[in-house]
């Protein structure tokens, strides 16, 4: 259950896989210019066009600038622990295959279960905002949708929305007829976002009214906080990149570029998009399905709502077509090493896509966005960001610092997994909120930073130790400390979160190891005894 797969082997393996003409093995045709398109298209749309709206009305008020920045600074140091395990290990697993590597392989399951949260589930939650901007888009031109179509409520938890199923299961088959022809397909879609979110800029900017700024932060640093965790979900386009290492030509110079190119550039226009509509227009007036359409309504500018309505469409489409690219690739990685069924890791040979596992994972997409309501995913969608987060950030400490000798206990492991802790019983600080003096108060927060700190020493202790350099093509910086700050960071985000979302997880990650238990850890390729001598490390 705690095996590990041995980090030369998979070099080895990821290497030979790269120069192999197996019809098994995805096909390498992406460059460095097609990974930052997915990066931008997995994320413009989702920030910009989904979550803004709900976030700054609900959550933070125009501090939602706060939540884009802190969001984007704890994604930066994950992106910089991503971009090591990428150019180390160029495989399609993502954040599965790194911690199935570091940490043993049911923590590796854990991680890739719950990466389902983030992309198949957020492709679905993404098409209910297509849906809004597409009705929106509709009206402008005098066409009325009916309700039935659109999507109407039954209960706080389910809302029938047959266009969200719509435009996943279109998304879908533009996938199924390969890597590079979706690839150009988005690069169109992605080059249309720019223009759209650029006009929102420049003419929302003239129409500005600073009062509307004013409170700043209505609910306070802890809505700012509460925002944080919500928009997560608009920062998985750089773990999409990491996704598709294995589809990469160059993936050890091209996987760091994408990767933290891409988390830049929509930082910059995630907080200049927020301050514009929160200046354009109050934001408890702000619209949670189509803010931006609907603030140029606000100050009577109907010619510019419809261009953002339709451009808004393009937009979410793309962003609903590269989340349903990450999910299959998750799945197609799992099945090759024997923890999922097997049909998710054939791949096409015509395409060199693995065909069966996109179509079950957009069916099944397309289920949930039929059903769900969009407020009712993001939490669990930012919950499986974080975590993945969480772990990559730990992995690369592990890595680092981890004897190369398969017979030499690890220690650093057990580090790492006491360090985590310790930061969720910080976090349950974020829970606590008593009406105490001020020095009480600190006094508190003192006490609870007391484990982290603790649990930090050992682990900082570790720069005296030789470095692990297997491999790797591009090295984080500053190791312990910036992968230590983000892994604190990241879970103190899911502490924000409501409490709802993270019983959701916890019902979700029992469903995921009764399919581990129940199949994984029977079939998986390191409990096959001709594995054990190569690739099982204890």
């Amino acid at each position: 259950m705690f095996r590990k797969q041995d980090l030369n082997i998979v070099t080895e393996t990821a290497d030979s896989d790269e120069s192999s003409s197996n019809q098994d093995n995805l096909k390498r045709s992406l460059t460095v210019f097609d990974l930052i398109a997915y990066g931008l298209a997995s994320t413009l749309g989702t920030g910009i066009f989904v979550t803004v709206g709900q976030v700054a009305k609900e959550n933070a008020g125009p501090g939602i600038v706060f939540s884009f920045l802190f969001a984007g600074f704890a994604s930066l140091l994950s992106a910089f622990c991503y971009s090591e395990f990428a150019s180390r290990i160029p495989m399609s697993g993502s954040a599965y295959s790194f911690a199935y590597i570091a940490l043993g392989e049911i923590i590796g399951w854990f991680v890739g279960w719950n990466i389902t949260l983030e992309y198949a589930i957020s492709a679905s939650a993404i098409a209910g905002g297509w849906t809004g901007y597409f009705v929106r888009a509709l009206e402008g031109v005098g066409v009325d949708v009916p309700t039935w179509l659109s999507g109407y409520q039954i209960s706080s938890l389910v809302t029938i929305s047959p266009l969200s199923a719509f435009i996943v299961l279109a998304c879908t088959v533009i996938l199924c007829f390969g890597i590079k022809e979706s690839a150009r397909f988005n690069m169109v879609m992605t080059i249309t976002n720019l223009f759209v979110i650029v006009f929102f800029i420049a003419l929302g900017v003239a129409h500005v009214e600073v009062k509307n700024w004013t409170p700043f932060l209505p609910y306070g640093m802890k809505g700012v906080f509460q925002g944080v965790g919500v928009v997560f979900f608009a920062y998985i386009g750089f773990d999409a990149v990491s996704t598709l290492a294995g589809e990469v030509k160059r993936p050890e110079r091209d996987l760091p570029i994408g990767i933290v190119g891409t988390l830049l550039a929509v930082t910059v226009l995630y907080v200049a998009v927020a301050l514009v509509l929160t200046g354009v227009q109050p934001y408890n007036l702000l619209d949670t399905n189509a803010p931006l359409a609907v603030a140029f309504e606000y100050i009577h500018l109907g010619w510019a709502s419809s261009i953002i309505a339709f451009g808004s469409v393009t937009t979410i489409t793309a962003t609903t077509l590269c989340s349903l690219i990450g999910q299959p690739r998750i799945f197609y990685q799992m099945a090759k090493d024997g923890l999922f069924f097997p049909i998710f890791c054939k791949v096409h040979p015509r395409t060199g896509i693995p065909l069966e596992g996109t179509i079950i994972t957009g069916l099944l997409s397309a289920i949930i966005a039929l059903f769900f309501d969009l407020n009712v995913l993001l939490d669990m969608i930012s919950i499986g960001t974080l975590l993945a987060f969480t772990v990559v950030c730990g992995g690369v400490v592990i890595l680092r610092y981890k004897s190369s000798e398969p017979a030499k206990k690890d220690k650093v492991s057990w580090m790492v997994v006491i360090y985590l802790l310790a930061c969720f019983i910080f976090g349950i600080r974020n829970k606590i909120d008593p009406d105490i003096p001020i020095w009480a108060d600190v006094l508190v927060w003192m006490l609870f930073a007391v484990p982290v700190i603790a649990a930090f020493i050992p682990i900082l202790r570790l720069q005296t130790n030789p470095e692990n350099l297997i491999g790797v093509k591009f090295l984080c910086p500053y190791v312990p400390w910036l992968p230590c700050l983000g892994i604190l960071l990241n879970v103190w985000f899911i502490m924000s979160l409501s409490l709802e979302s993270i019983l959701r997880l916890f019902v979700w990650t029992l469903i995921g190891l009764a399919i581990y238990f129940g199949y994984g850890i029977r079939h998986s390729k390191l409990a096959v005894p001709k594995y054990e001598s190569t690739t099982l490390v204890e």
